[in-house]
């Protein structure tokens, strides 16, 4: 048993798609020339996840009290580059178990501060390049217009947790721009673009709805919504359209 696919992507999101080693900080997502972006971060075990065989020893820093779901939960998991993962593995000596939660709490700190940092920063640029990355070219109008209800209310039926709660307040700092944004996008260059902009939001949370729930969801969303965006306000771009769309109802369960 290993870390599930939806705890995986919540990791690499809270830890901002880079190596939680200071003096690595390797981005972990991968451009391609004729694919899509992939995520090439590993999900790390601080306490290890194998008890090893006869013939095999028992991974790094192992302990025997723990269950298989706290060995794979995201609070033992550290979002390395395969480097460095090989690293503590190998040098476990070095790196021990309170150095290693240690360093995740200080890089994921880090990373909530760069993305606050960088949702001040997002202008019309950032937030043409993530629009246009994720408008889907469909159009489709389902008649449900924009009934806007306060967040929190929103939050709470949608089972998402403080942790989430802040990243879409810091989201909603930017909903002005925003809308802003889109009401120019329709203006100026292309009056359907907001509509495909929300239909391919729409579609990929009814196609992610199916597998996952809470902060999987969310989580899973903001990967689709940061579109593979390397830079620090890039990726508070795509969480402010997300979080624009989310309290006007557009994706998330009313």
């Amino acid at each position: 048993m290993s870390a599930s696919y939806p705890t995986k992507i919540f990791l690499a999101m809270k830890s901002g798609n880079v190596c939680a080693f200071k003096n690595c900080r390797k981005a972990l997502t991968s451009d391609g020339l004729k694919s899509n972006p992939a995520v090439i971060g590993e999900a790390a075990h601080i306490y290890g996840e194998s008890p090893g065989t006869k013939t095999k020893p028992a991974s790094a820093r192992y302990r025997q009290d723990m269950t298989d779901e706290q060995r794979n939960h995201y609070d033992n998991l550290i979002y390395l580059c395969p480097s460095c993962h090989t690293k503590i593995d190998k040098q476990e000596n070095d790196y021990s178990a309170e150095l290693l939660f240690s360093l995740k709490e200080e890089h994921e700190s880090w990373v909530s501060e760069q993305l606050d940092q960088g949702m001040s920063e997002v202008s019309f640029a950032e937030l043409e390049i993530a629009a246009k990355a994720l408008a889907s070219g469909k159009h489709s109008s389902n008649g449900d217009g924009f009934e806007v209800i306060p967040p929190e209310e929103k939050i709470n039926k949608n089972g998402l947790s403080d942790t989430v709660r802040s990243d879409i307040a810091m989201g909603l700092s930017k909903s002005h721009e925003v809308e802003r944004f889109l009401a120019n996008m329709a203006t100026n260059v292309d009056e359907e673009f907001p509509e495909r902009l929300k239909s391919g939001f729409k579609a990929k949370y009814l196609e992610l709805k199916e597998i996952f729930s809470g902060d999987e969801l969310f989580m899973s969303m903001l990967e689709f919504a940061q579109a593979g965006q390397k830079g620090f306000r890039q990726q508070a771009a795509g969480l402010a359209i997300l979080s624009h769309l989310f309290h006007l109802c557009e994706v998330f369960e009313k």
